[in-house]
């Protein structure tokens, strides 16, 4: 598992969305870059029922961004 630096607005990952049930480490870097967070850190998925990937959940309809994500949107 590594780190990795994304923004919630320009990316959907599952570590962002509030549906998402697991420990991706988010830490708040800027505004301009967003949050550093553990890639490959897996958690379960409410709105599917099914385990998931901190960096999986590109295009998914049951997308909803975390408080913490919500601040920079």
């Amino acid at each position: 598992m590594g780190k990795a630096i994304a923004h919630p607005k320009k990316i959907q990952y599952c570590a962002f969305c509030k549906r998402w049930n697991g420990d991706a480490e988010l830490v708040f870097k800027s505004p301009t870059n967003g949050f550093q967070y553990t890639t490959g850190a897996f958690g379960k998925c409410m709105a599917k029922n099914c385990t998931r990937p901190s960096t999986s959940g590109q295009g998914c309809k049951s997308y909803e961004p975390s408080v913490e994500a919500g601040r920079l949107l």
